[in-house]
């Protein structure tokens, strides 16, 4: 027998079979068990009770999880309470962690016994011997590279979606990332995993977009050898490689309907077909799926499944562009600029302020992989130690050249822009010309000419 008999644990939730699931679960580990079917319920035992957990649905009659955990709280701060429910989200999720909860699951298929027993079991450990597993500021490390990738943001609704990922990494729900281009959905899914109990299997991952229909089913599901031209020996796909692993999907909203039907009946039933195979292989996979697309728009065109969709999106996460979050741009750029110079064993490169302002307008369709490119563009053009504006080339045009066709997705036209960073230039520098010119690359004669110019205009 388990040594828990001394822990006792206060069960809270009105749907009664729910009740007797966890109660069956924790009965196997010999914890002392009460139940309560509502809020208020279980603060009247916990008023005449000493409970060493407490373990609450959110969404209950009379009280939520969210106020008996700021009751008990305030009761016994000591106290762990680990919130579960089936309607996740980010926001319930952060509120909970900031009224301090231990721990946030997400109900029915969100997490197995195994991840209830682990998630009550790290409650219990005195904390200088609990050494959590997740990487502190959204770090990626990933193998056989020398440089680490981060999750770089000083924004608060991306470090809402950072504690997210690490509050549901536990479990092991499929979590469906969607965001534009460039926004980091491999990073996320890569920070999913190394936050996880999987962290110390390797991380695998397919493009479903890279690969034709043929070739993609056997690198997901393998094949044996003869089951088709070319197959000349056994192959292991990425489920089987990826058993007690995580697996990313990347641009799952590629795959045909065809190998969509395979992935649904691997996620429903956690067994594999193996091209040719003769019989169903076990699998326990983590599915980590990303796209780029709008995929309620793909099922109603009638090119992605309905019933995978709700598969997919048990835990959703959606993240921000660029552009409404550039308070990053200046940190982004710096990290990139920071990591271009150690790649290349270059001294450091300062960012001009007026290079970042010009950064900040600019509305990054390609996001954060085209800023990267952009710095690592602009680097190779400075010949100083310090980046400046006539060093940035947006789409294979120099931004100062003051073409009006450079740049066409700035905010306003390059004349205008062009205009505001002088302006806003000489503000900075006090009025100063010769060193507004400095800091803008340009000469002071041009500088002089350009507001003899805005002047003209302004006269018109």
């Amino acid at each position: 027998m388990k040594n828990n008999a001394s822990k006792k644990i206060l069960i809270v939730d009105d749907e009664s079979e729910m009740r007797v699931a966890l109660e069956t679960t924790l009965q196997r580990e010999n914890y002392q068990l009460v139940c309560a079917e509502d809020g208020k319920q279980a603060l009247e035992q916990f008023e005449n009770h000493v409970f060493d957990l407490v373990l609450t649905d959110v969404r209950m009659p009379k009280l939520s999880g969210l106020e008996l955990l700021r009751e008990i709280k305030e009761r016994s701060p000591q106290t762990p309470v680990v919130i579960m429910t089936a309607y996740g989200t980010i926001d319930n999720a952060v509120e909970a962690m900031k009224e301090g909860a231990f721990d946030y699951l997400i109900k029915g298929s969100g997490f197995s016994a195994d991840v209830l027993v682990s998630t009550v079991k790290r409650a219990f450990l005195n904390p200088q011997d609990y050494i959590p597993p997740v990487r502190p500021s959204g770090v990626i490390d990933k193998p056989g590279s020398s440089v680490t990738k981060r999750i770089v943001t000083q924004d608060e609704e991306m470090k809402k979606l950072l504690k997210f990922a690490e509050n549901v990494a536990y479990s092991k729900s499929t979590v469906l990332i969607m965001g534009e281009t460039g926004t980091g959905k491999e990073l996320f899914a890569r920070y999913i995993h190394q936050c996880s109990p999987r962290t110390d299997k390797p991380f695998m991952a397919v493009n479903c977009a890279a690969l034709p229909e043929g070739l993609l089913e056997s690198e997901l599901f393998g094949h044996e050898k003869g089951s088709f031209t070319g197959a000349t020996e056994n192959k292991e796909g990425k489920f089987e490689l990826a058993h007690q692993s995580s697996l990313l999907l990347d641009e799952v909203t590629e795959m045909s309907l065809p190998l969509q039907a395979k992935l649904l009946r691997v996620l429903q039933e956690h067994e594999v077909d193996k091209v040719g195979g003769k019989a169903p292989i076990p699998v326990d996979v983590r599915v980590i799926a990303t796209t780029n697309r709008d995929i309620r728009r793909r099922i109603e065109d009638q090119e992605f499944r309905e019933d995978l969709y709700y598969r997919l999106n048990v835990v959703p996460l959606i993240l921000i562009p660029l552009r409404d979050r550039k308070d990053d741009i200046p940190l982004l750029a710096e990290y990139f600029m920071n990591q271009f110079c150690q790649e290349n064993s270059r001294p450091p490169i300062k960012i001009d302020p007026a290079t970042l302002t010009l950064l900040k307008k600019y509305r990054w369709p390609g996001n954060i992989r085209e800023l990267g490119n952009i710095i690592e563009r602009s680097c190779l053009m400075c010949q100083g130690d310090t980046l400046l504006p006539a060093n940035l080339f947006f789409d294979d045009e120099p931004l100062s050249s003051g073409k009006k066709d450079a740049a066409p997705r700035l905010s306003g036209t390059i004349h205008e822009m062009e205009k505001e960073l002088i302006q806003q230039t000489l503000e900075e520098f006090s009025g100063n010309k010769t060193k507004a010119a400095d800091s803008l690359g340009i000469s002071i004669r041009t500088l002089r000419n350009k507001l003899n110019e805005y002047r003209e205009s302004g006269k018109e």
